[in-house]
């Protein structure tokens, strides 16, 4: 009977960890379960009483520790093994409710690349359709201004940069682009890093 109690509660906390794993493919999930379920089992001697079971289990940390932990070690190996800029951005995308930090991350390179797109675009389109792809001022009722980057079939206002936009769009985005890259790089080693330090 202390056995299958103890199993249980193992069971209840492996369940609880699955549940905080839900960013997490079914294969890579199914894995770290299986290996968590075999390293408490090696920390228990002997019968397996609920007594045994929660010293393993208060040893691996709690369900939500471990399996942030273990999703940030392999998003984070992900990254180095592969960084191009859609891997880097499915990574921290990945990790991004793990934290306040995380959040930030995430939100940051969301709204980094999709300025580079912006631009990008903008640069490509102006060639074809010359009134209707590039920056313009926007008067706002309260007097002031607005400005509008991008493509629209119905420009309003005064267009700032003309044909400029063309090398402007084209570096301000190589260059936003490169550097959205780069933290998102930044943000997961250091999500890493932190985590390791929790855990240590």
């Amino acid at each position: 009977m202390s056995k299958d109690a103890g199993m249980a509660h193992l069971d209840c906390y492996l369940d609880q960890v699955r549940r905080n794993l839900r960013g997490l493919p079914k294969s890579e999930t199914d894995e770290i379960v299986a290996e968590l379920r075999a390293h408490a089992l090696d920390k228990i001697e002997g019968v397996l009483t609920p007594n045994q079971v929660e010293a393993a289990i208060a040893a691996l940390g709690s369900p939500r520790e471990v399996a942030r932990a273990n999703l940030t070690e392999r998003v984070a190996a992900e990254v180095e093994a592969d960084r191009s800029p859609l891997t880097v951005l499915r990574g921290v995308g990945r990790l991004m409710w793990l934290s306040l930090y995380g959040l930030f991350a995430g939100l940051a390179s969301f709204a980094g690349y999709g300025m580079a797109a912006a631009l990008l675009v903008t640069a490509a389109v102006k060639p074809f359709w010359r009134g209707h792809a590039g920056l313009w001022r926007i008067p706002e009722p309260d007097g002031g201004y607005g400005y509008d980057l991008g493509v629209s079939d119905a420009p309003r206002g005064v267009e700032l940069l003309g044909w400029w936009i063309i090398p402007i769009g084209i570096g301000a985005g190589l260059v936003l682009g490169w550097l959205t890259w780069r933290f998102g790089i930044f943000s997961v080693r250091l999500m890493r890093r932190s985590t390791q330090r929790n855990r240590g």
